[in-house]
């Protein structure tokens, strides 16, 4: 099997990207632009732009979901790719959870870390509260301890099939493999 891969233009610096119905969605960070590629092949077949900055994008099945570093996640519908929605974001005491990076969608609640600090939060998608945290210090220490250039936590994925998480940071050597219970 050979290796697929997209390489971006010099001008693009690639963040987030979901697959949905056949077709990989893959943000930019400043140049407020995405594209679009056959999941099969991995050709471009078509873009679409947006007023923010690309973080993280996921899907609900029915919209695209996609954060800009803020506190607000944008629901994009699917066919025109335009924002039908901004959901702001807040924690349990009502105020708002900024830094929104990474973003996964698993059983009806959007997972999101939080950029510099150690948290993922679980959030409902409907009113956007943040419904729970997981504290990911004891990882993120440990990776300082062992790799000192190693930046902070950056990255979630979901894994359907393990039912598990894999999370990771900037110039992190090593993944790991967690589960929510």
């Amino acid at each position: 099997q050979s290796e697929k891969k997209v390489i971006l233009d010099g001008q693009y610096f690639g963040e987030g990207i979901t697959v949905l119905n056949d077709k990989i969605y893959h943000l930019t960070y400043k140049e407020k632009v995405g594209f679009i590629y056959d999941a099969k092949d991995y050709k471009r077949i078509g873009e679409f732009s947006y007023s923010t900055e690309g973080w993280g994008i996921t899907h609900d099945t029915k919209s695209l979901i996609m954060s800009d570093g803020t506190d607000k996640l944008y629901f994009l519908d699917t066919t025109t790719l335009k924002v039908i929605r901004a959901l702001p974001v807040t924690d349990i005491a009502g105020g708002r959870v900024k830094n929104l990076n990474e973003l996964e969608y698993v059983n009806n609640y959007i997972f999101a870390n939080v950029y510099e600090s150690r948290l993922i939060v679980k959030i409902d998608p409907g009113s956007g509260k943040v419904v729970g945290e997981l504290d990911l210090s004891a990882i993120t220490e440990e990776i300082k301890r062992m790799y000192p250039e190693s930046y902070e936590l950056n990255g979630i994925a979901y894994i359907k099939k393990s039912d598990a998480f894999l999370i990771t940071g900037k110039f992190w050597p090593k993944s790991y493999l967690i589960r929510l219970h």
